[in-house]
């Protein structure tokens, strides 16, 4: 597989991350009925902050802000498991 640059993360990749508390993905193509939103986000990450005013649609889990502008697509794990009722397995070596 060929990588736009080296170590970077293929914008077809959904991350699930422990340590964030909302969704947010940056491939709209991987979305659903996107808008605007009746809210905004103010988010803060290690690459600063950022206003977030549109959502989407992830196809079998549900609404998810759109950021274009960021680097990855996330799921955070907290919502996954409160859309799985908690039926999320993890395995560590």
């Amino acid at each position: 597989m060929l990588y736009p640059r080296q170590g970077a993360i293929p914008k077809t990749w959904i991350l699930l991350d422990s340590q964030s508390t909302v969704d947010v993905f940056s491939n709209p193509k991987l979305l659903m009925k996107f808008c605007d939103a009746k809210i905004s986000l103010t988010l803060y990450c290690n690459a600063g902050m950022a206003i977030i005013n549109k959502k989407g649609d992830l196809k079998g889990y549900g609404t998810v802000w759109l950021y274009p502008d960021r680097i990855v697509n996330i799921l955070s794990l907290e919502n996954v498991k409160k859309q799985t009722q908690g039926d999320v397995r993890q395995y560590s070596r």
